[in-house]
């Protein structure tokens, strides 16, 4: 059970410049919360923080679960597969997790039925289509046990019944697990969110729920969504 996930007075810069100053951002340990913005605004940045993929200059990402540091499975805008096929990509992190073999077989053959992308079990992953890379890269996301669910923009260049299908299925993975991603897509994030997080240059403008949202007051908040959802 996660008891907290947290980012507490964060600072972090790079190449002399200041992407957060003093960031503070309470998640909620349930559900999905789904983080929004402009582009720039730092949200790839903050999930690269909450998996350690980059530290903080200062302060503090807090995760805490039980006795134990929550697992973390994370899927970046950035794909990388190794150059091997399909069923090869998603047995690795089984490999080096010393599965045995009959286990990855199993393990991995199961995945790809139920996400109905067992004939692509021989393919080679680097030469599959765009949208087939994007969705075999959320396929792996899921190989490994996790705690915590951390997507950075997981549909961005897949089609309608792919997103459907990543859809139902968070939807009811969020009952078992936490999840936070990062969307473009503000019809989706109304649909997904348990709560909606609105970053804009690098700061926290607001955190509510898909439908209070829609009703803020906040002046830039209100802006956004017209910008994005109200407007013709």
């Amino acid at each position: 059970m996660i008891k907290k996930i947290s980012i507490k007075n964060v600072n972090f810069g790079f190449n002399k410049k200041v992407f957060f100053k003093n960031l503070s951002i309470d998640f909620s340990t349930k559900g999905i919360s789904v983080i929004i913005g402009p582009n720039g605004s730092g949200k790839s940045l903050i999930t690269k923080l909450l998996k350690g993929i980059i530290l903080p200059d200062s302060g503090e990402i807090q995760l805490i679960s039980g006795k134990t540091k929550p697992k973390i499975s994370y899927l970046s805008q950035k794909i990388t597969f190794l150059r091997r096929d399909v069923y090869n990509n998603l047995a690795y992190p089984l490999i080096i997790r010393n599965y045995k073999k009959k286990q990855i077989k199993q393990k991995v053959n199961k995945i790809l039925k139920n996400f109905n992308f067992l004939d692509k079990l021989n393919f080679s992953a680097r030469s599959l289509s765009k949208g087939n890379k994007q969705f075999l890269a959320f396929i792996r996301s899921q190989i490994i046990k996790h705690d915590i669910l951390v997507l950075d923009e997981p549909c961005s260049n897949l089609d309608f019944e792919s997103i459907k299908t990543i859809e139902e299925y968070l939807l009811t993975l969020k009952k078992e697990k936490k999840i936070i991603m990062v969307t473009h897509d503000m019809f989706q994030a109304i649909r997904l969110a348990d709560e909606i997080i609105i970053i804009n240059d690098g700061e926290l403008i607001e955190i509510s729920g898909a439908k209070r949202i829609l009703k803020s007051k906040n002046k830039f908040t209100k802006n956004f969504f017209t910008k994005h959802i109200l407007s013709p």
